[in-house]
């Protein structure tokens, strides 16, 4: 949505843009970095951790084709997140000031930036409601679909167990557990760091009715 509003607003923005592709683990930016882009997520995906009063890195979401981060740095001086990439992600980078310059004088990009800020802050809220509470068979279920909804092909990015662990607050060793049961079962198949999900099953276990 984002990418779309901004290639048909003011002239000269696309050529503001910086597209490039990412290797699998690379970061793309650090919390408490000072931010100077906003980052469009074209291909692939990536992973949002925070720092927990333990020191230790916690994923709070995974965002993938079509997400935009980084959005903090229009009003801020730093990235809230360091943000990683799962596989090999291809991201546009668009410079912060470009895109408050070009809001200024057009209604549908700022319209665009507000939609954005909601579909942040509802996935965020998605995460704590849905991935963080239930049995871990349920909790990982969610997740799968989350990922796997928005694709033709009901497939998603592959994750390490660590950061499934993280991200759905189990601990690895139950998720590679749970993980294997799903593969048994048929409703995960994974290859090439690409996961394939049977949807109508995991539906029926993330509502508690399997």
């Amino acid at each position: 949505m984002f990418g779309r509003v901004w290639g048909k607003s003011a002239p000269g923005n696309q050529d503001a843009t910086h597209q490039r592709t990412f290797v699998p683990g690379e970061v793309v930016c650090r919390k408490g970095a000072r931010g100077k882009s906003v980052y469009s997520v074209c291909k692939g995906a990536v992973k949002l951790e925070v720092s927990t009063p333990d020191g230790h890195p916690r994923v709070v979401r995974v965002l993938q084709a079509g997400a935009v981060f980084g959005l903090e740095v229009l009003s801020d001086i730093s990235y809230h997140h360091t943000v990683t990439c799962l596989g090999r992600t291809q991201l546009c980078e668009i410079p912060a000031d470009a895109v408050n310059e070009a809001t200024l004088h057009d209604a549908d990009l700022h319209m665009a930036l507000m939609q954005l800020w909601q579909a942040n802050a509802d996935e965020a809220d998605a995460v704590i409601a849905e991935l963080c509470t239930g049995p871990a068979r349920v909790r990982l279920a969610r997740l799968l679909l989350h990922m796997a909804r928005g694709h033709i092909t009901q497939t998603c990015q592959s994750m390490s167990r660590e950061d499934m662990a993280s991200l759905l607050d189990l601990t690895p060793e139950t998720v590679s557990r749970t993980m294997a049961a799903f593969k048994r079962s048929g409703l995960v198949a994974e290859h090439s760091g690409v996961l394939a999900c049977e949807l109508p099953g995991l539906e029926r276990i993330s509502q508690g009715m399997d």
